[in-house]
């Protein structure tokens, strides 16, 4: 019953992306998402592990949801108070940004929803390969290495990891609605030490400006 239903889940979500997309709910915009979903579902490829069934938390999927709106208003605010003040307050950059992911369909949500907010944009995900990332061929992985990375351009970039956090912090509510237990355990776990080294950078940076 579940793997009937990935198919029209499917279409749904790239609808929703669609409308997005144009930033406006239309009868002209529904048809045309539709049209797009049913022509990516018709010449794609699905393969038995693209129609697996996944996890679905509808809690918090409405939360990632809301999340995403409010970063959506947020950043219009602050490219609008951008464009209205004579003063230019942007620092352009790309920054790598490493995520567990859970699953491909967990990366390109998070890469989506990057893309959607007005002043960031993902221009490149690396998927990783287990071999790939076990540098040092004793089977272990870097706490901070991950199953992707996020290569995120953003018009505010002049803080690297604050970026980085406030992805991470994406990814953690991502997989809060679409992930395994295992997976939500690891990106929370992701956040709270990021933001114990953000704290850490912020101490050192402070008792320098103290040190006279």
């Amino acid at each position: 019953m579940r793997k009937a239903l990935r198919i029209p889940s499917i279409m749904l979500w790239l609808t929703v992306l669609w409308v997005f997309l144009w930033g406006e709910v239309s009868w002209a915009n529904v048809l045309g998402g539709v049209a797009v979903s049913g022509g990516v579902v018709l010449f794609a490829r699905l393969d038995s592990a693209s129609l697996r069934p996944t996890h679905f938390h509808p809690g918090w999927a409405v939360v990632y949801v809301v999340s995403l709106l409010w970063q959506l208003v947020l950043s219009n605010v602050r490219l609008a108070v951008e464009i209205l003040t004579p003063d230019d307050g942007t620092h352009t950059a790309i920054i790598a940004v490493p995520i567990r992911g859970g699953s491909d369909a967990v990366v390109n949500l998070v890469a989506n929803s990057i893309t959607l907010t007005p002043g960031t944009m993902t221009v490149d995900v690396w998927r990783h390969e287990r071999d790939e990332i076990d540098i040092d061929g004793d089977g272990t992985i870097d706490e901070m290495t991950a199953g992707a990375t996020l290569y995120v351009h953003c018009i505010y970039g002049e803080d690297v990891e604050a970026v980085r956090h406030q992805v991470l912090q994406l990814e953690d509510l991502a997989l809060r609605a679409f992930g395994s237990d295992r997976d939500r355990a690891l990106a929370h776990a992701d956040v709270v030490e990021h933001a114990a080294l953000i704290e850490s950078i912020s101490r050192a940076e402070r008792s320098r400006r103290d040190t006279p």
